[in-house]
């Protein structure tokens, strides 16, 4: 995908992080310079059973006698996966002070097509540099699933301390990988 999005004039650098999750920056210089990115993340981890859930499944077998029976027949086809996966993409931005994430794209395949990350990844950087400043979280915030700023947490500082931290620390990375280019 670097390379097609490339001859679009955009960026695309990738590093694995420490959790082994892939972790890719997408923008033009001159989104990198007004403090926004587009983030791709890619992870992989190992499903965990949550303990009340498990204690619900018995309490619930024990009280239901007969329909037991019927509901393990059920499940045994039921197949828990070794890995679960999921991909995201992101924009986030500095504006004021402030720091936005703005979820655009989710989803739980262990492989998700690559054309339709290239083209949500294009789409976006087509939307945010046909924006202009003062209409541009009011455009992002139209075309997400989810919306969090760090105006959010304003009754608990230490939240939104990290969120510009996290924010600061990814537009940092992305300035660094352009540099070791």
């Amino acid at each position: 995908m670097e390379k097609l999005l490339a001859k679009k004039g955009i960026e695309f650098l990738s590093y694995t992080d420490e959790e082994g999750s892939q972790i890719s920056y997408a923008f033009t210089n001159n989104m990198l310079k007004q403090g926004i990115i587009v983030v791709l993340s890619e992870w992989e981890y190992e499903p965990e059973e949550d303990e009340e859930e498990s204690e619900e499944w018995e309490e619930t077998a024990e009280t239901n006698g007969e329909e037991q029976d019927g509901w393990e027949e059920d499940t045994d086809d039921e197949v828990v996966p070794e890995q679960l996966f999921e991909t995201t993409v992101s924009v986030l931005l500095t504006k004021g002070g402030v720091s936005y994430e703005f979820g655009i794209y989710a989803d739980d395949r262990a492989v998700v097509p690559v054309i339709y990350l290239y083209r949500v990844i294009l789409d976006l950087i087509d939307i945010i540099s046909g924006s202009d400043a003062d209409s541009l979280l009011e455009i992002l915030e139209s075309v997400s699933t989810t919306v969090s700023s760090s105006d959010d947490f304003a009754d608990d500082p230490e939240t939104q301390r990290q969120m510009n931290i996290l924010t600061a620390e990814h537009l940092e990375k992305a300035a660094r990988l352009l540099a070791e280019k």
